[in-house]
């Protein structure tokens, strides 16, 4: 109210002055153009573009005015069209959903040349189309859109892999992944699909190294990707073989290289240990000294019997010194069964019958065997108990 009152009176006092100032000097104001001239005060013609201003805003308000109809039917249009068009792009998508590839190719199909939203569109039809076989034309519908948005590669590679995916086409879904994974190594769809698509070709070496990367990006949980990796590094050591010539060493070399690259999900992980003595023993042959270094280290960090058992198999260079290093083994492992079957074979490939019968009754008594009960029924023939060495085959079938 305060504020009212106080403007009042200023408007007055501004009024009273104007008066004050139009009544002491008027002013004078000459206008003259060609034969034509015109005189006035100066208080006139500041009245006279006030009341200019006046009527030229009041005419653009009546034109907007006039103008506002054609305005709200040209806006009312525009709003009809994208209710339209969204509603068909859901109806595309729920035909896509529901596998009528046909109509949801239909709907797209329509909506591609006019749409406001061709990352959607543009990939749906694409890949109504790719599930209808009609590849060449999915591939240009994805051209065309990363022609026109470039920003989209990585969509229009995972696309063309799902695509290539659900027509059974492994090699060009492997294709289009391999690129997205260029572009983003951490993209974890195309990641999750390159793993399942590894694993299915049995590309173990591609897998592990894949492996690492969805690790340090938290893609798997810890169980999950130790799982994956003990998957992927024992069908990659099974897959290893002995080779002629000089590629012994250089495979031995790729062995060794990716076991010491294995996380601890891998040199901590028995079965995988296991695995990988084997596969060194298979590449090495007739001359296994390093699987035997590395089981006899191996077996000072954990004690594994199917470990304890390869080692027995192995082509020793020096069978009394290998003996001498499983006889102390009992220290720690006396109860193995494992041990004394691993001993009686030691001691029956250097012909000490007595050590090697004395072990592996220790071995059936512990634990009976089939494995156990044939290496007592080979002694035994050897040593010439030939009904001692039937009973055994005989307890040895029975397993």
């Amino acid at each position: 109210m305060r504020f009212l009152i106080l403007v009042i009176l200023l408007v007055l006092l501004v009024g009273a002055g104007l008066g004050t100032l139009i009544n002491v000097d008027p002013g004078y104001v000459l206008l003259a153009w060609g034969d034509t001239s015109i005189e006035m005060s100066i208080w006139v013609l500041m009245l006279g573009i006030v009341l200019v201003y006046i009527a030229m805003s009041l005419s653009l308000r009546f034109v907007i005015a006039l103008n506002l109809p054609f305005r709200v039917l040209g806006n009312w249009q525009e709003t009809s069209r994208i209710k339209r068009m969204q509603l068909q792009t859901r109806h595309g998508l729920l035909a896509l959903a529901d596998g009528q590839n046909m109509r949801a190719e239909k709907k797209f199909a329509e909506l591609a040349p006019t749409t406001s939203q061709p990352i959607v569109v543009l990939p749906a039809l694409a890949t109504a189309m790719g599930r209808q076989g009609k590849i060449d034309e999915a591939g240009q519908v994805l051209n065309k859109l990363v022609s026109e948005f470039p920003g989209t590669q990585q969509l229009v590679h995972l696309k063309l892999a799902e695509i290539s995916l659900y027509q059974g086409n492994d090699e060009k879904a492997l294709n289009a992944l391999r690129s997205l994974h260029l572009l983003n190594p951490q993209h974890a769809e195309a990641n999750q699909l390159l793993l399942d698509l590894l694993q299915r070709q049995q590309m173990w070496p591609e897998l592990i190294s894949l492996l690492l990367v969805v690790g340090s990006c938290n893609q798997l949980s810890e169980d999950q990707l130790a799982q994956q990796q003990q998957l992927a590094y024992g069908r990659a050591f099974s897959a290893s073989h002995r080779q002629d010539g000089s590629a012994v060493k250089s495979s031995l070399d790729q062995l060794q290289a990716l076991w010491s690259k294995a996380p601890k999900s891998i040199t901590n992980h028995g079965p995988s240990i296991i695995s990988y003595a084997k596969a060194m023993a298979r590449i090495e042959g007739d001359s296994a000294s390093k699987t035997e270094a590395f089981i006899e280290q191996a077996l000072k960090l954990l004690w594994l019997d199917e470990l304890v058992l390869e080692y027995a198999h192995l082509p020793l260079t020096d069978l009394q010194k290998s003996l001498t290093k499983a006889e102390a083994w009992q220290a720690n492992a006396k109860d193995s069964a494992a041990l004394q079957l691993t001993l009686g074979r030691l001691c029956r490939r250097l012909e000490l019958w007595g050590k090697a019968q004395d072990y592996l009754q220790a071995s059936i008594t512990l634990q009976a065997s089939k494995e156990a009960h044939a290496e007592m029924a080979r002694l035994q023939h050897k040593m010439g108990h030939v009904d001692v060495a039937i009973e055994h085959y005989r307890l040895a079938s029975v397993f």
